[in-house]
């Protein structure tokens, strides 16, 4: 499931955002309070009054993860190591991804065989009948 974000709007434009949850069977905002319903105006300590604007889906993490460094290893290297298993995640994904779109594409062999049965009935009827059936013009 998408996660998705409440959007409100201050009184010179700016927007924020909030990350929504379902809690007691509602949808309430998750605030560094806890949780609070969803309402036409919200009072925040820092911005003030911001009016709702509507729902957003929220873009997905892409800060890489750093593990603590190992000892004699370069800041470099701890950044090379981490990317590389994060395009190694997303290798993985896009593999998985696919194998499962080749899945869903496989045609139904039923299906193959009343396609090519209705072909060759089609086929059959604009065959010509007889040998040597032509149009002969004028006579001569």
């Amino acid at each position: 499931m998408n996660k998705m974000r409440a959007v409100y709007k201050d009184n010179q434009g700016a927007t924020y955002s909030c990350p929504v949850e379902i809690h007691d069977n509602k949808w309430m905002m998750v605030t560094s309070e806890g949780f609070r319903l969803i309402t036409l105006e919200f009072q925040d300590d820092v911005a003030g009054t911001l009016s709702f604007v509507g729902y957003r889906e929220a873009e997905p993490d892409t800060r890489l993860h750093l593990e603590p460094r190992q000892p004699g290893q370069s800041s470099l290297a701890q950044l090379q190591s981490a990317a590389a298993k994060v395009e190694a995640q997303a290798r993985a994904d896009r593999r998985r991804a696919h194998q499962k779109t080749v899945q869903e594409a496989q045609p139904d062999p039923r299906e193959i065989a009343a396609t090519m049965r209705v072909n060759a009935e089609y086929a059959a009827l604009k065959k010509p009948r007889g040998r040597g059936v032509y149009i002969i013009k004028g006579e001569q």
